[in-house]
C-alpha cells in the first residue's frame, strides 16, 4: 500500500494563465509510510502551482489598481511584483489590462516609481509588449504607447526601450490620430541622444513626420518637438533637407502660439547651424534627395534655404526679433546672424537638370 505510486493527476489552474506542470501525486495518507526509494528519482514529489491563481480568483488585482489610481501614488516592491506577474499572465483581450496600463503610465511621473519599475522588470515587459506587436484594443494600444513614452523620459531606460524604435516609427502612419500622436511623443523622448548607428533607422520616420507638420490647417506641436530633436543630430540634417518639400513650411512662423513658434524657430536654427558648419550645398545633398527624379528644387533644402525662400525667411525672422518673449527674440537674432554669415553656402539653384529639349515642331510636307 505504501510502496506504490498513485497515478492521479492534479490540474492546478487554467493553461491560459501560464505554463504549468501536471505531476503524478502521492496519496497524502502515504506520506509517512513511503520511503525515498519509492520515487524513481529518490526525491519527493512537489505540486507546482500558478502564482497568479489566487490573484485572478479574487479581486486582489482590481483592488490594487483602484488603490494605486485613487490613493497611493508610489509603488512598493510588492505592488511591482504583482503588476509584473499580471502583465505576463493577463490575456491581451482582458478588460482589466487597460486600467493596469493606465496605472503604470501615471506612476512614471515619479522618478522613484521609474526605478522600481525598472528593477522589477516592468519596463522590460512594456518594451517586450511593444516590440512583439501584441494585439490589443485601440485603447490598449494607445495606453501601451503612452507607457513607453513616459518611461523614455528616464535616460536610464534608454538601452531597455531602444529596441522599440522601429515599431514606434511604424505606428506614426497608423490611421488613428490619437495613437499616431502618442507614438510621436514616444519617439521624441527616445530621440534625445541619437547615435550614428541609429541615423538610418530614424531617417525612415522623416517623410511621416514632415507630412504631419500641418494637421487640419494648424502647425503640429508634436511634429515640431520631434523635428527639433532630429535636427540636433548633425548626421540627420542632410536627410531632413533632402526630404520631399512641405508646402508652406515657413508659414509655421506665422503662428500666435508661443510654444509652437519657439520650436519652429529652434528647428530652423538647428538646421541653419548644421548647414553653416557642414557647408551643405545642393551638390552635397544629392545622395539624400528623396525625389525620384533627384530634383533639388523639390527638397526641404530649397523650401527653406533656396534663394526666394531665404529672403522670405529673413523677413519673417526680422519681424520676430521684436517678440516680447526673450527666448524667441534671442533665437531669432542668432538665426539672422547665421543667415548673414559669408561662410554660409550660396542657396541659388545652380542649374535645372530637368530641362528636356522640346521636339522640333511638326511641319507640313
Amino acid at each position: 500500500m505504501g510502496q506504490q505510486q498513485s497515478g492521479f493527476v492534479v490540474e492546478i489552474a487554467s493553461p491560459r494563465l501560464g505554463r504549468f506542470q501536471a505531476l503524478p501525486q502521492k496519496d497524502p495518507e502515504e506520506e509517512e509510510s513511503s520511503s525515498p526509494l519509492s520515487s524513481p528519482s529518490g526525491s519527493e514529489w512537489r505540486i507546482i502551482s500558478n502564482p497568479c491563481s489566487e490573484m485572478f480568483g479574487t479581486q486582489r488585482l482590481r483592488g490594487l489598481i483602484h488603490k494605486l489610481y485613487k490613493q497611493q501614488k508610489l509603488f512598493n516592491e510588492g505592488d511591482a511584483k504583482l503588476i509584473f506577474t499580471a502583465l505576463h499572465a493577463l490575456d491581451p483581450a482582458a478588460d482589466i489590462l487597460l486600467p493596469l496600463l493606465t496605472v503604470i503610465s501615471n506612476a512614471t511621473a515619479h522618478q522613484s516609481n521609474q526605478v522600481i519599475l525598472r528593477e522589477n522588470r516592468i519596463t522590460h515587459r512594456i518594451s517586450e509588449m511593444v516590440t512583439s506587436g501584441v494585439t490589443l484594443s485601440k485603447g490598449g494600444r494607445v495606453m501601451l504607447m503612452q507607457c513607453l513614452a513616459n518611461m523614455a523620459v528616464s535616460r536610464e531606460n534608454d538601452s531597455i526601450l531602444s529596441p522599440c524604435i522601429p515599431r514606434v516609427i511604424d505606428r506614426l502612419s497608423t490611421g488613428d490620430e490619437t495613437e499616431a500622436s502618442v507614438a510621436m511623443q514616444a519617439l521624441t523622448n527616445l530621440s534625445i541622444h541619437i547615435t550614428k548607428d541609429q541615423v538610418e533607422m530614424y531617417s525612415r520616420c522623416l517623410p511621416r513626420v514632415l507630412s504631419r507638420i500641418w494637421i487640419r490647417g494648424e502647425p503640429s506641436l508634436d511634429a515640431l518637438r520631434l523635428l527639433v530633436n532630429l535636427s540636433c543630430c548633425p548626421d540627420l540634417v542632410p536627410h531632413i533637407l533632402g526630404s520631399k518639400i512641405v508646402n508652406g513650411v515657413l508659414c509655421v512662423l506665422d503662428t500666435d502660439k508661443a510654444e509652437i513658434l519657439i520650436r519652429a524657430i529652434t528647428w530652423i536654427l538647428c538646421m541653419s547651424s548644421a548647414v553653416d558648419a557642414l557647408h551643405i550645398t545642393y551638390d552635397k545633398l544629392i545622395p539624400f534627395i528623396i525625389d525620384p527624379f533627384g530634383n533639388p528644387s523639390h527638397t526641404m533644402y530649397h523650401a527653406i534655404f533656396g534663394h526666394r525662400a531665404r529672403i522670405e525667411l529673413e523677413k519673417r525672422i526680422e519681424l520676430l526679433v521684436k517678440h516680447p518673449q526673450p527666448d524667441i527674440s534671442k533665437k531669432c537674432l542668432r538665426l539672422l546672424e547665421i543667415l548673414s554669415q559669408a561662410s554660409l553656402p550660396s542657396f541659388f539653384l545652380p542649374f535645372h537638370p530637368f530641362q528636356i529639349p522640346l521636339p522640333p515642331a511638326a511641319g507640313f510636307h
